[in-house]
């Protein structure tokens, strides 16, 4: 623990940062528990001082870099735990910051956070441990605000890090309270100006992809009530506003034979599902957005990975 507090002091001083609680200064209670001269000290920063230093310095955002974020939908715990090496080997080599999952099946919150430390993410949050999980892996500290798990099909989570409120949704098709309820919280965040996203499996499409939408996916029911709700806030499809053209993120062609018979019938099934949503102050500042094809996808997943970088 004291390793950790001093690992902590140093993120505050590398940071140049200066602050006081009440009369006491955090630098005279972080020497005076490192060098062990008062007990009764000690202990106050561990329930008080501690928990705050540690949030502080997590959440700080530095201006001039940037954060990486991955949404995916993993097809029932990386194509039924056959592809979790795979999956991981994928993530690994594109670096990010923070990973959303859907369908996290079989996948408890402990056994994320042993696949996340490979690809160096510490931290790892799943909404449930049953059904079709949805989660949250980071290289920052995480602070979960709520697991949703009533009153939908698959509920949602909410998490904030890197000072970002997250929202990782997997709605199902033709619900629509489950946005409702899921933006009744962002309003009130945007209120008070603070960042939000909001990515997962929508299970419904966007106005923007029409013409393709009726020219190739011909044997899709399209619906745009959830994107239309969401971007009615006044939030960003990051997607469209850096690659316009990326129109797919699923299905690959791992549902060949079971949900699809032939590639020609795969092509008239492929639509973009996925996404990432952004606050317009966030999306301002983002410096991309597309939806990555590369064939290993193919072997792990019905879903191609969003992959979204943003300014901090």
């Amino acid at each position: 623990m004291i390793k950790c507090m001093e690992e902590t002091w140093k993120k505050l001083q590398s940071k140049k940062l200066e602050f006081t609680l009440g009369l006491v200064s955090i630098e005279s209670v972080m020497i005076s528990t490192i060098n062990g001269n008062l007990r009764v000290l000690r202990l106050l920063c561990f329930k008080w001082f501690f928990p705050f230093l540690l949030s502080f310095a997590s959440h700080t955002i530095v201006s001039g870099e940037s954060i990486k974020i991955i949404n995916w939908n993993v097809l029932y715990g990386f194509n039924h735990h056959q592809s979790v090496k795979e999956g991981s080997d994928w993530i690994i080599t594109k670096q990010p910051d923070v990973v959303a999952f859907q369908e996290l099946n079989g996948i408890a919150e402990e056994q994320l956070e042993h696949y996340s430390a490979a690809w160096n993410h510490p931290y790892a949050i799943t909404h449930k441990e049953t059904g079709f999980p949805v989660g949250l892996t980071s290289r920052e500290p995480i602070q979960v605000i709520e697991r949703n798990q009533k009153g939908g099909h698959h509920g949602y989570l909410h998490c904030r890090t890197y000072g970002i409120h997250f929202f990782v949704v997997h709605f199902w098709p033709g619900v629509f309270f489950e946005i409702d309820r899921v933006m009744v919280k962002v309003r009130k965040l945007l209120a008070k100006k603070k960042n939000v996203v909001i990515l997962g499996d929508f299970n419904g499409c966007s106005r923007k992809d029409t013409d393709f939408l009726k020219t190739n996916a011909t044997l899709r029911k399209i619906d745009f009530e959830f994107v239309d709700r969401v971007e009615a806030a006044g939030l960003v499809d990051l997607v469209h506003k850096h690659d316009p053209s990326a129109k797919v993120s699923c299905p690959s062609p791992i549902t060949i034979p079971k949900w699809t018979a032939t590639m020609q019938e795969l092509k008239m099934k492929q639509y973009r599902i996925d996404f990432i949503f952004t606050d317009s102050g966030l999306a301002e500042n983002s410096i991309s957005g597309s939806i990555c094809l590369d064939k290993e996808i193919d072997t792990i997943s019905d879903h191609y990975p969003v992959i979204v970088e943003l300014k901090r």
